[in-house]
């Protein structure tokens, strides 16, 4: 770098000194007195090179000022650190967002044996093991009974890949009677007198999967939400505070046995098993949520049917960005799933959720922009110190 700033320096100097010698030559009649440019077209042209040289000179300053305003906000950013500390991630964090980005990338194959044992496992968890080890391979109606759109469930994790499942798992092993009853009352058979019409409980399941990848920005690809209004990603202050939930959470969750089979491990030796559980709460609790949402929309439309689906899947998107926008996290954290409990206590509808949503995210825009603010303007100290 060095050497090319000094090449450049050499280049103009040598630039200079041919047009201080044109206009010498033309002043005292040499070989270029006496051609046909003429004294005064000689000396602009000098002139017309040096401002020329001074104009790029300076769109290179505004080029690279704009460029430290254009960068994404991070540890790198030259800013106040208490500025950063709302928005920007650690370098903890960030590890443990990266784990949750892989496995979010990864897709489900039918023809990868853990991948099929992890369906299987979620099937013993809603009916029995020992049905699963009866179950055949490929398709069975079964399956259609626990809310697949199709006998072959395969297919509907196209949209949200391994990670949905094992979510789906956690959900079915750490919460049985409450995962039964919501399959039951979502079920057709005894949708009718319960207060909840008919879903497609594992499709809704896949879809609150999907959402919170999407407005985590745990996605490695674009990807199209079930929620249309929904931000993806949510503001930087929603995501910081749960990134600092992940590392709290997987603190807490270190101290219990891990589950069976999650044996990856990042390279700092962080069990990438903490960083799921952390985040298969969270999604826990928001098909807790999404089933609440929609006893609310059944309420709201006694003849409700799937068409209406549609809003208990934004009003729990609602739900979800406010409490991420307001989760505080302390040091003492006992377990993940008493930290995200009171997400099914937020109602979507209401116009104080709305406010607090968009003040927040005038809030995380405003620190954002004061960090781009003080790396353009070190850019630009930097330049013409």
């Amino acid at each position: 770098m060095a050497k090319a700033v000094t090449l450049g320096a050499a280049s103009g100097l040598l630039e200079d000194a041919d047009e201080e010698e044109e206009e010498m030559e033309a002043l005292l009649g040499g070989p270029q007195a006496a051609s046909s440019k003429p004294l005064a077209a000689s000396a602009s042209l000098g002139q017309q090179r040096r401002k020329t040289r001074r104009a790029e000179e300076e769109g290179n300053t505004f080029a690279r000022v704009l460029a430290a305003w254009n960068e994404p906000v991070g540890i790198a950013t030259v800013a106040p650190a208490w500025l950063k500390e709302g928005v920007v991630c650690t370098e903890e964090e960030e590890e443990c967002l990266a784990q949750l980005r892989h496995l979010a990338s990864v897709a489900y194959s039918q023809e990868e044996p853990t991948h099929e044992l992890q369906l299987r496992r979620y099937f013993a968890a809603v009916r029995s093991p020992a049905e699963a080890r009866e179950l055949p391979e490929g398709k069975d109606p079964r399956w259609k009974e626990l809310g697949f759109q199709a006998e072959d469930p395969r297919t509907d994790f196209r949209g949200g890949g391994l990670l949905a499942l094992q979510n789906m798992c956690f959900l079915a092993e750490a919460y049985p009677e409450r995962t039964v009853r919501m399959l039951r009352e979502a079920a057709p058979a005894s949708s009718s007198g319960n207060g909840v019409a008919e879903y497609l409980f594992s499709a809704a399941c896949i879809n609150i999967s999907a959402i919170l990848v999407l407005l985590l920005g745990l996605n490695v690809t674009p990807s199209m939400s079930p929620v249309r209004s929904m931000p993806c990603p949510v503001h930087s202050v929603a995501r910081k505070n749960f990134a600092r939930a992940l590392v709290a959470g997987a603190a807490a969750a270190s101290k219990t046995p891990q589950l069976a089979g999650d044996v990856e491990s990042s390279a700092a030796g962080v069990p990438a098993a903490e960083a799921r559980e952390v985040l298969a709460e969270l999604f826990s609790n928001a098909v807790f949520k999404l089933h609440a949402e929609w006893r609310v929309v059944c309420v709201r439309k006694p003849n409700a049917t799937l068409l209406d689906f549609g809003d208990a899947l934004s009003g729990t998107a609602v739900a979800l960005e406010r409490f991420l926008g307001g989760l505080a996290v302390g040091k003492d954290v006992s377990s993940p799933s008493r930290l995200f409990a009171p997400l099914e206590l937020i109602d979507p509808a209401h116009w104080y959720t709305q406010c607090q949503n968009q003040f927040a995210r005038c809030c995380s825009g405003a620190q954002e922009v004061a960090c781009r603010l003080c790396a353009a303007v070190a850019q630009l100290l930097t330049e013409f110190g």
